[in-house]
């Protein structure tokens, strides 16, 4: 890597609703654009990193578990949070762990939903500079305490809360100048409603949800976050609401809870790839840079494999795995 190389670089337009692809030479850092013979094969390719929109790190410790229904493993006081207390201690190193893998390959940025109070804000003791945490307070006091560790809160649906503290903790974030933002429609449209009146700073999910009530989020501007992967895996997969996000400038993709799905953003894209435009998908792969003011990197990938591909954004999305990244570099300069 040392050496020039011939090499595409793909970037977004400000308002990530464009593709840019330029080629050249890539030496080090340095891009020079270059007119390059498109019939040569490139070896290379150099696209934005990937930003994790919506993850749970926490239950790093418990991955794949038993199957069983979704409020059985993650609602309240279910699978997940007993596995959590029981395992505390091995937290942290699960949560770095996961960070790290995540990092390594191309996703240097994720929103973490932080459940647990204080205590589990705790519980995360590195990587605090790819993390956007959204603490998720059971009082108002202990909202108030953790307002310099966070970016905001995040809460679950309506239905595991009382309103009025929701409404609280809203005021509270605005006033204080962090994000609000709370799961809906997940498995059904009926928390919905009152989720949107909140007003939130996003919407995680919504895969469930009725048609006017995405088009009522999608009006208001609220970033709306898919995590398909989790959805398929609950069976609560809705290819129709998704054809519909994808046509949305701000909708964006998250990997959910690592006990399901690897906190990769490029697995998900994979997988996202086969059900929305590929072009649709890295689009929103890229968005949550913008949305939680996070500054994107950039990654190498080795295509020698892909060279035959008719579109080459599709065939990054579907086919780049892991074993294609070269390496992740904290700056281009275009020249």
């Amino acid at each position: 890597m040392k050496h020039s190389m011939r090499c595409c670089l793909i970037e977004f337009e400000d308002d990530s609703s464009e593709f840019i692809i330029r080629t050249g030479v890539l030496d080090g850092k340095f891009f020079e654009e270059r007119d390059v013979d498109w019939d040569v094969d490139f070896d290379f390719v150099i696209i934005p990193s990937f930003y994790n929109s919506h993850i749970h790190l926490g239950d790093s410790i418990a991955m794949d578990p038993p199957p069983m229904e979704l409020e059985e493993l993650v609602g309240p006081g279910g699978y997940k949070f007993r596995i959590l207390e029981a395992e505390k201690s091995r937290v942290p190193s699960a949560i770095k762990d996961s960070i790290e893998y995540a990092v390594r390959y191309g996703t240097t940025s994720m929103t973490e939903f932080r459940e647990g109070d204080l205590e589990g804000l705790s519980l995360i003791r590195d990587g605090f500079e790819v993390l956007a945490i959204f603490g998720r307070p059971s009082t108002l006091e202990s909202a108030e305490k953790m307002l310099e560790g966070v970016r905001g809160f995040g809460m679950s649906s309506v239905r595991d809360h009382d309103y009025a503290f929701l409404e609280d903790l809203r005021d509270l974030a605005r006033k204080k100048d962090r994000m609000f933002g709370i799961h809906a429609g997940e498995k059904d449209s009926l928390d919905v409603e009152k989720a949107i009146a909140l007003q939130p700073d996003f919407i995680v999910h919504m895969n469930m949800a009725d048609k006017k009530s995405i088009e009522e989020c999608m009006d208001a501007g609220i970033p709306i976050i898919s995590c398909m992967r989790s959805n398929f895996f609950f069976g609560l997969e809705n290819r129709k609401n998704y054809r519909i996000f994808e046509e949305y400038d701000r909708w964006c993709i998250g990997t959910d809870n690592v006990m399901i799905a690897n906190p990769s953003v490029l697995s998900e894209l994979n997988f996202a790839g086969y059900i929305v435009s590929p072009e649709n998908a890295l689009k929103a792969a890229y968005r949550g840079f913008e949305v939680f003011g996070m500054k994107p990197k950039w990654v190498v990938l080795d295509i020698r494999e892909m060279k035959n591909s008719r579109n080459l954004i599709a065939s990054i999305v579907r086919r780049a795995n892991h074993s294609n990244i070269v390496r992740v570099v904290d700056e281009i300069l275009i020249e």
